[in-house]
């Protein structure tokens, strides 16, 4: 195993901003905070008790590596290869592990609060005493085929989600060799539970832009308000949603069944203006589209705020897990009856972290709930998040 000093492992990672190569080297307790090792080998590493907090580890290969009682909160580690890694007693708490290979991978005792689990493979991950792990998040991962989860957890997945415990093939999956022909049949499922949508049970959001009064917006019907404001109100949905995710050529999307809205998992990776979010999404719809369609737009409030939910579902926000945590703020298309000072027009947004009380200007400890709110259009502190309305 080689042996790193401080000073060859800062030098190693300033030469090598990506596929720096650190394979069965000893970093034991070294403090790679925040350190940048997209697409880097640790294979093998020995990384225990190494405070990686908030590293960019996306799409390494860390396959085999000892992180025992490693630090990894809010550490980026989408997509990669943490096959048969050791991570027991590591503290994962708001990482990002979106589409992560976690095959047997030892987690036992982790620290799992937050952290971000769409589309992850755990087959045969050893999930035992982990802490902070929620039904929900395990809602969202790929396949939980032989994991090991205690006799109530296992009770609780198989009560509903039962798919996740089925052997489920990458086999079946590699026998797709034509991408287009993939695509398309998953479009064709998509079909389906858009004829399924059809029925009469859903809830019919507005859907066209409206400019809007507060007190409009204060009266909007399917919501609970916990407390208005002279800005908006917070608040939480009533709507009680069941949405399922799919992958359509690598697009991933969710179905908001009772609303008959499918929406992007994500959205924008950075915050915009408002006129940049109406232009994200044409060139969305006009470069190629977004899973095989070409009809995405802001959201009407309305639409928006049916993603608000009751309590923290998603880390520190009033969303469920099926979505993407990056988008804690996003637009919607409808304008507010209200100009600011300096001339510029308002716009409706919405918040699933609402951490500061605009109206008293301090920190907004005492709210339990997303919040409704108008913003200046030219503010470029905002996200988006597109949506379609099932046919």
């Amino acid at each position: 195993m080689s042996e790193f000093s401080d000073s060859e492992l800062s030098r190693i990672l300033e030469e090598n901003k990506f596929r720096a190569n650190l394979s069965d080297a000893d970093l034991s307790g070294s403090n790679l905070s925040s350190a940048k090792l997209f697409l880097a080998n640790l294979s093998k590493a020995n990384l225990r008790e190494a405070n990686m907090r908030k590293a960019y580890l996306r799409e390494a290969n860390m396959r085999e590596a000892n992180m025992k009682k490693a630090n990894l909160r809010k550490a980026d580690l989408r997509r990669a290869d943490l096959r048969d890694t050791n991570m027991n007693e590591s503290d994962l708490s708001g990482a990002d592990l979106e589409y992560a290979n976690l095959e047997c991978a030892d987690l036992s005792d982790a620290n799992l609060r937050g952290t971000d689990l769409l589309g992850a493979s755990l087959r045969g991950a050893n999930l035992m005493r982990v802490r902070g792990l929620t039904i929900e998040q395990l809602s969202s991962v790929g396949t939980l085929c032989d994991a090991e989860l205690s006799a109530e957890r296992i009770k609780q997945v198989r009560k509903k989600y039962p798919h996740l415990l089925e052997e489920k093939g990458l086999e079946e999956d590699e026998e797709v060799a034509d991408p287009e022909e993939e695509a398309y049949e998953e479009v064709e499922v998509l079909d389906e539970d858009e004829e399924e949508l059809s029925k009469p049970k859903i809830i019919c959001l507005r859907s066209t832009y409206k400019k809007l009064s507060v007190s409009q917006v204060q009266s909007m019907p399917n919501v609970s308000i916990r407390e208005n404001d002279e800005w908006g109100f917070f608040g939480h949905s009533t709507i009680n949603h069941d949405y399922n995710f799919k992958a359509v050529g690598g697009d991933v999307v969710v179905i908001a069944n009772a609303t008959g809205l499918m929406w992007h998992q994500s959205g924008t990776g950075h915050r915009m203006a408002r006129d940049g979010a109406n232009e994200w999404v044409e060139d969305l719809n006009s470069k190629g589209g977004y899973a095989g369609y070409h009809d995405w737009r802001l959201p009407t409030v309305d639409e928006a705020v049916s993603l608000l939910e009751s309590s923290k579902k998603n880390g520190d926000l009033y969303i469920a897990p099926v979505f993407s945590s990056k988008q804690p703020y996003i637009w919607t298309g409808d304008k507010c009856d209200y100009v600011f000072e300096d001339g510029s027009e308002a716009a409706w947004y919405v918040y699933f972290d609402i951490s500061y009380d605009y109206k008293e200007r301090k920190l907004a400890l005492n709210f339990r709930s997303g919040y409704v709110g108008r913003g200046i259009g030219s503010d470029d502190g905002l996200w988006v998040r597109p949506v379609r309305s099932v046919e």
